[in-house]
């Protein structure tokens, strides 16, 4: 292992240049994805996870719940971190505990820093509980700088995501939604393991053309595509939320990835980059607002 520069780390995973080992990012998950598919140990790489980014934790949820017991649990430093302490509070299989009693109602409207919430089905996406969820992100968002227009976007937009999940994923475990507020920045992620947006697409004699995940994805953020044939997949309201606020959007099913920016986004919804990770269940979203522009180098994925 190569040491740290003044800002990241640079070491080798059998073969593969990846930055911030000690940070559980998306980008490491996909490569402790790809060491595993080649039969390579990744436990000790997992051990000397030091943080997470919000992404890179529920998505390696995923990776858990893809391949039982061939990835370790997170280490304590990041299970003690304030994500992992906030993810611990949720009961869910694609988390960090995965028995005993779910969270009871959170009465307070006022937003955490971090909070998540296991939704179950279409009943709870119109419950109370979740219904405050949302609003606390929404009003965390406005506290952290974002305007009431962008902020009521990115709520919409979590909204949205979430209920996409529990409709067209014909999931049997609960989607896992977070979010994470910091000063001038907004993120949540929803994740779910179900049949993925080509398998869903292809349910609708409209679709039966598509043959890959990645194509899929890109077709279903057109507005009103869906496989009901009406009212789309709320795509339309994510990209509203991230035009001109330093946007950045992440979908993820199968094993195609596409990835865009919001600044200046013009609805064409091909500027995007494309890639092709291992392949995992069910589709998974990241969206993160800034209310400036963002370093070079910063990771919010």
């Amino acid at each position: 292992m190569s040491g740290p520069n003044t800002e990241r780390q640079v070491v080798l995973i059998h073969g593969e240049v990846c930055m911030n080992l000690t940070c559980l990012t998306v980008e490491l998950v996909e490569k402790l994805h790809t060491a595993f598919k080649k039969e390579k140990p990744v436990a000790s790489f997992v051990e000397q996870l030091q943080a997470a980014t919000l992404p890179g934790l529920v998505e390696y949820g995923c990776l858990r719940f893809a391949f039982p017991n061939q990835f370790p649990p997170v280490p304590r430093t990041v299970a003690d971190s304030r994500l992992g302490k906030g993810l611990s509070d949720v009961r869910s299989e694609l988390g960090i505990r995965q028995d005993g009693p779910q969270r009871g109602p959170v009465k307070s409207l006022q937003p955490s820093p971090v909070e998540f919430y296991v939704l179950e089905n279409e009943a709870d996406a119109d419950s109370t509980e979740w219904n405050n969820f949302c609003h606390r992100f929404e009003l965390g968002a406005k506290r952290s700088g974002f305007s009431d227009k962008t902020a009521i976007n990115l709520q919409f937009a979590l909204h949205e995501m979430a209920s996409n999940a529990v409709i067209h994923s014909d999931a049997t475990t609960a989607a896992l939604i977070g979010y994470e507020i910091r000063s001038g920045n907004a993120l949540f992620s929803v994740v779910d393991v179900g049949i993925g947006v080509l398998a869903s697409l292809k349910t609708s004699e409209a679709y039966q053309n598509l043959s890959r995940p990645v194509d899929a994805i890109q077709q279903a953020m057109r507005p009103g595509v869906s496989r009901l044939g009406r009212g789309g997949l709320g795509f339309a309201q994510v990209f509203k939320a991230v035009t001109n606020d330093w946007g950045e959007l992440r979908f993820r099913s199968g094993n195609g990835c596409i990835e865009m920016d919001g600044t200046g986004l013009d609805h064409s919804f091909d500027d995007v980059k494309r890639s092709y990770p291992p392949a995992l269940p069910g589709f998974q979203v990241s969206m993160c607002c800034r209310t400036e522009s963002p370093a070079s180098n910063e990771t919010v994925f």
